[in-house]
């Protein structure tokens, strides 16, 4: 018990390095919480911008072409001189303007030709994408009319048909709910690296260096009975490391107290909450296996001489930023070079974040079984190297 209660003395000297890494985690969940929320609700927007328009015909099918450029964009249509177009158009202010000549009508009804003219800068898509928004529009209103409707309620259909938030909003509510909820769990590697490695690594150093290695030597307590207490100290702080990090995590995905993935009650209270559910057991015993396999790749550290003389700072920055680099931690799996991949494919990162990925898109326990497995194969080969390089350090001293 002398020897749990000494790791933990010695692990508060080492307290300021294990809070600013902690810090920098937390910060890093609070910016990618922001990113990934607003990244995905993006996508369940069309975009819309400033545009000009000047409505020379007075016709039934110019003022329909009106309101569906009202519905998506900021529309400016007060009277404006050629020189103001070009000044707005020059400074941002407005992307296109476009013109609606006298007799469009007429020849749209006619023969479907399109008079409409729109003038953008060359150097910007926003002018081209309003001129196709434009085109598909007309289009698909000569279909409906073609099918004997009124032209407003070809309009209407027209405008439905080309609102694709429609198709996407309730895909894009799924996403915007998991979006922060799996960054902040597929950050929290680096957060278990760093905080492990300036907590544990050097503790588990000090007991084999010094006055601390010597009192132990001489003393009653046998090498099985140290290196249990060692264990249970350096178990009880890694358990202690992963209830906060999958705290934080957990509540910093949701919104308005509300957690990630949650399904509105009946009442529209909003209250409900991922907790607890398969995808978040899933998340959190892949957090665990991680913080395991790190805790195995620490002892192997502690007992390798070489390792065992370096800084833990500069172990916590080499190991946690190559692992996290490489592993899709910083930089998704899907948009890694296919040389990095083969690289990342031995380490653990990748396996958790490939775990990641496949959890929050729906997977269960069959589906991510291989990556818990891979994450703990590296942690058991980092074990069994430790083992041995203690072994063989033993020996040479006896041989000594």
């Amino acid at each position: 018990m002398s020897l749990y209660k000494a790791f933990f003395k010695i692990i508060k000297k080492n307290l300021v390095g294990i809070l600013i890494n902690l810090g920098i985690t937390i910060v890093i969940l609070m910016m990618l919480n922001g990113i990934y929320a607003d990244n995905e609700s993006k996508k369940a927007k069309l975009d819309s911008y400033n545009i000009y328009v000047e409505n020379e015909d007075d016709s039934e099918y110019a003022d329909e072409v009106v309101g569906f450029l009202k519905e998506f964009h900021k529309v400016k249509d007060n009277k404006l001189t050629e020189d103001q177009i070009k000044d707005l158009l020059y400074y941002e202010q407005i992307v296109a303007y476009i013109r609606i000549p006298k007799g469009f009508g007429e020849a749209f009804a006619k023969n479907g030709e399109n008079r409409i003219v729109n003038t953008y800068d060359d150097s910007m898509p926003m002018g081209i994408y309003i001129s196709i928004q434009l085109d598909n529009y007309l289009n698909a209103l000569r279909g409906y009319v073609d099918q004997g409707i009124s032209v407003s309620e070809a309009s209407q259909k027209t405008k439905q048909s080309l609102d694709i938030t429609q198709y996407v909003s309730i895909q894009a509510k799924e996403k915007e709910a998991n979006g922060a909820f799996r960054g902040n769990f597929n950050y929290l590697p680096y957060g278990i690296i760093s905080i492990l490695i300036m907590g544990v690594f050097p503790t588990l150093v000090s007991f084999n260096r010094g006055e601390k290695k010597n009192r132990i030597q001489v003393s009653s307590i046998t090498t099985s009975r140290r290196n249990g207490w060692l264990f249970a100290a350096g178990a009880t702080f890694a358990m202690i490391v992963l209830v906060i990090l999958v705290t934080i995590a957990s509540l910093m995905g949701g919104e308005s107290g509300a957690m990630p993935g949650d399904v509105k009650d009946p009442a529209g209270s909003g209250v409900g909450s991922i907790l607890f559910t398969e995808t978040w057991w899933l998340a959190v015993i892949n957090a665990g296996i991680f913080t395991l396999v790190v805790a195995m790749m620490v002892s192997m550290l502690v007992n390798i001489p070489f390792f065992a003389s370096a800084s833990a700072t500069a172990f916590s920055n080499i190991i946690g930023l190559s692992f996290c680099f490489l592993g899709g931690t910083f930089v998704p799996l899907s948009i890694l070079g296919e040389g990095v991949t083969k690289i990342g494919r031995f380490l653990p990162n990748y396996w958790y974040s490939t775990a990641v990925t496949r959890i929050f898109d729906g997977g269960n326990f069959a589906d991510v079984w291989d990556c818990f497995a891979l994450e703990l194969a590296f942690g058991l080969v980092c074990l069994f190297i430790g083992l041995a390089a203690a072994r063989i350090s033993n020996e040479q001293k006896q041989m000594a």
